[in-house]
């Protein structure tokens, strides 16, 4: 995305995902590397194709050296050796040129290079296969879905953002899978991919006493769990009892009121309430006991706005 901030600047917009995404996007990266890899190479492999070719060898003059019938069709000496392999790569794929003929061609055009695309039959089919769980995948659908629909997470997006939108791939992905992040750094164009796992922090860049305290308390105001604190698993002590929670109250006259402010010291990270702010929270069914009567439900409400005037 294109984001302006005074000045028109290309940022990296992170995509948290899946396994499926990265095995994808990873023989992506495999096809391209090879590709440009042959593109580059290819104006130095035709140099030297013509330099042998004009030096006449004893083999090329005795016509033991014999031209292959696939590259027969095309000028070698002037045409550019990656639109012939782009060529000769397509008909490959079709399956319009054996495997024999594509091996000894590319063998012919990139010499010791060829080794970098005997393969690419088998990559372009895991990736075919890998398209296919993706479009009928309902993770996969959804966490593409969360990615569109989510305003975009970049590199200059507050870390609450970040973590929010990895705690929802996580709740998609499920607890047995891990979750990757992955960037395009547009001023390298280098695409980068990181796996996270559950104890992992979602951004590793807090170097300071200051920067690690401002990363607490950005993760610990989110109702995701706070990163970096053990989490209560099994029969670990819970915040709330389990005897004070009745089954049978099913009609609830709720009223409540936020205004509790704290602050959290930097070195210890202690929590202090500030006086005079409070949290109010008032169950007017278990008092008035009559969550039915529309009278009661109106004298409770009309008692607790006298309270809390």
């Amino acid at each position: 995305p294109s984001l302006t901030s005074g000045t028109t600047k290309n940022v990296s917009r992170a995509f948290y995902t899946n396994s499926n995404y990265y095995v994808f996007l990873r023989l992506f990266q495999i096809l391209y590397e090879r590709f440009n890899k042959l593109r580059e190479l290819g104006p130095e492999c035709q140099s030297r194709a013509i330099q042998a070719h004009q030096a006449q060898s004893v083999a090329t003059k005795l016509g033991l050296r014999q031209q292959v019938d696939v590259l027969k069709p095309y000028d070698l000496e002037h045409t550019d050796y990656y639109s012939i392999f782009l060529e000769l790569v397509d008909q490959f794929l079709q399956g319009q040129l054996e495997s024999n003929s594509f091996d000894e061609a590319m063998r012919v055009m990139y010499g010791i290079n060829a080794y970098r695309i005997l393969t690419v039959d088998k990559v372009v089919q895991a990736a075919s296969k890998n398209i296919q769980t993706l479009v009928s995948d309902a993770r996969c659908i959804d966490i593409l879905e969360l990615f569109t629909a989510l305003p975009a997470v970049h590199e200059q997006s507050p870390l609450r953002s970040h973590i929010a939108y990895r705690m929802k791939v996580e709740a998609l992905v499920g607890a047995d899978e891990h979750v990757f992040r992955v960037d395009y750094l547009y001023d390298s164009q280098t695409m980068t991919m990181q796996l996270l796992r559950r104890e992992d922090v979602t951004l590793d860049e807090a170097v300071t006493e200051e920067e690690r305290w401002a990363y607490y308390v950005d993760s610990y105001v989110l109702f995701e769990p706070t990163e970096g604190v053990p989490q209560l698993h099994g029969d670990r002590p819970r915040p709330y009892l389990r005897r004070h929670l009745h089954a049978d109250e099913c009609d609830y006259v709720i009223s409540s009121r936020s205004n509790l402010e704290i602050k959290i010291a930097v070195n210890t990270y202690k929590l202090c309430f500030l006086t005079g702010t409070e949290d109010i929270y008032a169950n007017h069914s278990r008092r008035a006991r009559v969550a039915s009567d529309e009278a009661a439900k109106a004298a409770c409400e009309e008692q607790w706005e006298g309270r809390t005037r």
